[in-house]
């Protein structure tokens, strides 16, 4: 198995979890602590990961937009 663990800061890091939770598929774990958002996936192939990780980003990038109000 191939993990990566992203790890984002953002002072609403609970509405961004919950923003992102329903496009999780049983690879990718995710959590708030605080004041971060921890992002856990795991694979077997490194393509998986990477395209995984990509929509992850693009993902959060919009959450967060949509928490600041643009």
């Amino acid at each position: 198995m191939i993990t990566a663990i992203l790890v984002y800061e953002h002072p609403q890091a609970l509405s961004i979890v919950e923003a992102l939770q329903p496009d999780n598929t049983s690879e990718i774990k995710m959590k708030a602590t605080g004041n971060k958002v921890e992002i856990r996936v795991q694979t077997k192939k490194l393509r998986t990961l990477l395209a995984s990780c990509d929509d992850l980003l693009s993902n959060l990038q919009i959450a967060q937009e949509m928490l600041s109000g643009f």
